[in-house]
């Protein structure tokens, strides 16, 4: 067996990045199984080794007794499959369900999708393609799938070396999902085919439509805008700039004999033309589910400045006293720092907004607790007041996005995000922990100015542990 040595204690998490490790031999493989120890000796567990990416291990199995063999592969798809259809009662409401959502069901870079018959596994790791043909056989026998498309992720297959592979075409799966149907084309599309995370907000999306104008943003394949005529929508528009999409989505709407449109365009510029429109013509309920937009740590202030344009958009286009549904799918986007976007939309456009429902993907996306950052889908339901109806950036000569004034009757304002991408700032009054220095202010409330400024100026604030003076900037190893 080959090992692996970490720098520092045992893993927490089962990404490992190169910094980390201490030793790896020049033996090791990538998509070799290692067995992992810290330098002191002690045993880990195991892992994917991988020699080429950043990710240098991907751990398996956090119990140094238990190898991740074939059996133990079998016993993972059978436990994550067995949890869909026992627990979580999937099969009443559909045919189609995610059966391993990687970390969180100890398959670390590897998701798979069940329709109906058919299993989609997307590997993200070039261990996972070394034993494709064990993994096809598990599928097969564990969880009874008929037959068996195995993807590559792209961006997966030149970080890692791998094979990019090309399935045989297979004819397209027909689907249902709370009595809506679906084409669904397992080696083509977005993802494997079909958002099964957007299971839960499709339902949640059908008991609002009702007597409501709806207008379907970025549809895809038409999920949303088929759930909101299903659900007794007045009138139903869903639009996507990929042509081919659009008429998936109207084949689908053929399917389920629903009459409502589809058009080929761009959803920014349909907002705009929202805005211009009498009240009482614009969407009652709106719904954006725009695609990944940070697809790495570069791209996340170009991703919360395209979110904030959509959202702004969004809250000039929908009828007063509407409904707003956004999402955003982009994990390096956190939870608080979409929300931040969305409080500065409202503030931008002064409408008064009022959460309803913040979640994110349906049930069989689960999150393992030691793994959060797994809660990749964010989706925020909110109504949205009149013009003017909300505290706002607005100067008497018109609105000023770039440098807002300072309001304090709106109180403090909480940090939903770090500041260079694009979230609210913090506070900075007193206390601020970025403040440097003796505070200088006088009068009612304000501190006296400090004197002795010598190498005792700090004893009467006792021990901070500030660990600036010693070089130490807190960075994570």
């Amino acid at each position: 067996m080959k090992d692996v040595v970490l720098r520092g204690g045992p893993p927490v998490h089962p990404t490992i990045y190169s910094k980390r490790v201490f030793e790896m031999g020049r033996d090791v493989q990538s998509g070799d199984i290692v067995r992992v120890t810290t330098r002191e000796g002690r045993p880990c567990g195991f892992a994917f080794a991988h020699t080429r990416s950043m990710i240098a291990l991907r751990m398996l199995s956090f119990d140094p007794d238990l190898y991740p063999d074939e059996a133990w592969l079998r016993a993972r798809i059978k436990e994550a499959d067995g949890l869909r259809r026992n627990a979580l009662r999937l099969p009443e409401v559909t045919n189609a369900w995610r059966i391993a959502h990687a970390e969180a069901d100890g398959l670390p870079g590897l998701m798979i999708d069940r329709y109906r018959g058919t299993a989609v596994a997307q590997l993200y790791s070039l261990g996972w393609l070394r034993r494709k043909d064990a993994l096809v056989a598990a599928l097969r026998e564990e969880a009874e799938a008929a037959d068996v498309v195995v993807r590559v992720d792209p961006k997966a297959a030149e970080q890692e070396g791998m094979e990019r592979l090309r399935p045989p075409r297979t004819r397209p799966v027909l689907v249902h999902e709370h009595g809506v149907r679906f084409l669904v084309d397992p080696t083509g599309g977005h993802k494997t085919g079909f958002f099964l995370d957007q299971r839960d907000n499709r339902h949640l999306v059908a008991r609002l439509a009702r007597n409501r104008r709806v207008f379907d943003g970025m549809t895809y394949t038409g999920g949303f805008a088929l759930a909101a005529m299903r659900g007794g929508a007045s009138r139903v528009t869903g639009m996507d700039l990929d042509e081919r999409a659009v008429a998936r989505a109207e084949e689908n709407a053929e399917r389920n004999n629903l009459r409502l449109r589809f058009r080929h365009g761009d959803v920014f510029h349909q907002l705009r033309a929202f805005a211009e429109m009498d009240p009482t013509e614009r969407p009652e309920l709106l719904v954006l589910d725009p695609p990944k937009w940070a697809r790495d740590r570069k791209g996340i202030g170009v991703a919360l400045a395209r979110y904030g344009d959509l959202n702004r958009l969004a809250l000039a286009a929908v009828a007063p006293g509407g409904m707003i549904f956004t999402h955003s799918c982009s994990g390096l986007v956190d939870e608080p720092t979409f929300l931040g976007v969305i409080r500065n939309a409202a503030l931008d456009t002064r409408r008064y907004v009022r959460f309803l429902h913040v979640g994110g993907a349906a049930a069989d996306h689960p999150v393992a607790a030691h793994v959060p950052e797994g809660r990749y889908l964010k989706s925020v339901l909110f109504t949205v007041g009149p013009e003017g109806s909300g505290p706002g950036r607005t100067h008497e000569g018109g609105e000023d996005r770039r440098r807002p004034e300072r309001r304090d009757d709106r109180g403090p304002r909480h940090h939903g995000g770090p500041r260079h991408h694009g979230g609210p700032r913090p506070p900075r009054g007193r206390g601020d922990d970025r403040s440097r220095g003796p505070q200088r202010r006088h009068g009612d409330g304000g501190r006296p100015r400090r004197t002795g400024w010598g190498p005792d100026r700090r004893r009467d604030r006792g021990d901070r542990g500030d660990r600036r003076d010693r070089g130490d900037r807190g960075g994570r190893s």
